[in-house]
């Protein structure tokens, strides 16, 4: 299911040592991601690959729980909004959300909490519970830290595939004269910075 190893931009091997986490033990820290810099974007093969279309989410939360300043024992999670899909197209996008992809208005929401997170060389593999259109399913993602500024400003990149078809969307849609106008393979690239929450008065 994974066809994009975890490079998502720029190829940045360091080490959590290099990255300037302060080992405390005990301590939380909880970041989320800027997201006017932060993208959620994916890709679809059409016409059995003839081409292909991109698309992004425009409204998506995803919060980091950092404990003792340690990436591999923290919790990642995202709610993406289904309705802020943008591929650029007005009427597509509205396809997208109806009965026959999405149904946004039955499932609004696609959400990744991870379970555990585990060194895997220079990367790191987020293993969690990801819903979309109503189905869970467990999936491991991979990613990697890009760099980081200062102690709060933490870059993440992540490169997955993920089946369509395995959560049920579109699915019932059919295409005029091809059958395999819409591949089932998704590329996803995520790609975000951290910051500090702030804090509500």
């Amino acid at each position: 299911m994974k066809r994009y190893i975890i490079s998502i931009l720029l190829p940045v091997t360091v080490s959590i040592g290099l990255l300037g986490f302060a080992s405390q033990t005990g301590e939380l820290k909880k970041l989320i991601a800027e997201t006017n810099h932060s993208t959620i974007q994916f890709s679809v093969p059409i016409s059995n690959g003839l081409t292909r279309i991109t698309g992004k989410f425009n409204e998506f939360t995803i919060d980091i729980e950092l404990i003792d300043n340690d990436i591999a024992n923290s919790r990642i999670s995202a709610i993406i909004k289904v309705n802020s899909v943008n591929t650029g197209i007005i009427g597509r996008d509205e396809d997208l959300k109806t009965k026959d992809f999405f149904d946004s208005e039955k499932f609004p929401e696609i959400t990744f909490v991870s379970d555990k997170i585990e060194k895997n060389g220079n990367e790191f593999i987020a293993h969690g519970q990801f819903q979309m259109h109503g189905v869970t399913k467990a999936i491991s993602l991979p990613f990697r830290i890009t760099g980081q500024n200062g102690e709060d400003v933490i870059g993440f990149s992540s490169r997955y595939t993920i089946k369509r078809t395995d959560f049920g969307v579109g699915t019932e849609w059919k295409h005029t004269t091809d059958d395999n106008f819409i591949g089932n393979e998704i590329g996803v690239e995520i790609d975000f910075w951290t910051k500090k929450p702030k804090i509500k008065k």
